[in-house]
């Protein structure tokens, strides 16, 4: 952990706020908001957010189980031999989509500017994903859902927390399913390529010797 250096003389103590990181378009960052009613903060979460959130859940699985797809095609496995490989991190198995498309020139837009932004928005659906399926959802003021965690340690009075208005949630979900819809035709692009033939196993001559234990004498 590194500690800044303290604060010369005469400079008010404010409370730190965390900024968001810059994006592009309208940036969503953790906030430290000040709850000095308490009041203000409930967990009675409303119908429509409530199916916002397993919106952005399911919509994020069904792309996951494509991206899946399109490696277990593309690198010609069997079902049990693909479910090896791809029994991985969330964020390594998408990575390893994006190696494939890139080695087999399978790519999720013929513009290749275009396709690294894809591949960008990806790695940040899957972070908004993980707060929004993992986060402690609460209200203020009974109409603005933010996504909580504990875990990270604030000023007295705050709570680390995002915004995740339900129009958010939307263009979240919405993305989801563009991008899962890419990967099913990247999938069938796949499908089509010829199997590349496996190498024979090679022959082993009878005498050849075996191979002895650390421990053996």
């Amino acid at each position: 952990m590194v500690r800044k250096p303290p604060k010369p003389p005469g400079v008010e103590t404010a409370p730190r706020f965390k900024k968001a990181k810059k994006q592009t378009g309208q940036s969503h960052g953790v906030v430290q908001h000040q709850l000095t009613d308490a009041s203000r903060l409930s967990r009675d979460i409303p119908d429509s957010v409530k199916l916002a959130i397993a919106s952005v859940v399911m919509t994020f699985s069904e792309l996951e189980m494509s991206a899946e797809m399109f490696i277990w095609e593309v690198l010609k496995l069997s079902d049990d031999d693909g479910k090896l490989v791809t029994q991985i991190d969330t964020k390594d198995k998408l990575e390893l989509a994006k190696k494939l498309s890139e080695r087999y020139a399978i790519p999720l837009h013929s513009n290749p500017q275009s396709a690294a932004e894809a591949w960008s928005v990806i790695r940040k659906l899957i972070e908004a994903r993980n707060k929004v399926a993992h986060g402690v959802w609460s209200m203020i003021d009974r109409s603005m859902p933010i996504a909580v965690s504990y875990r990270i340690p604030v000023e007295p009075g705050s709570v680390n927390s995002e915004h995740f208005p339900i129009s958010r949630m939307t263009t979240i979900a919405d993305s989801c399913s563009r991008l899962r819809r890419r990967f099913d035709e990247m999938c069938a692009i796949a499908r089509s390529l010829p199997k590349t033939p496996s190498p024979k196993p090679p022959t082993l001559k009878p005498n050849l010797p075996e191979f002895p234990l650390p421990n053996d004498q």
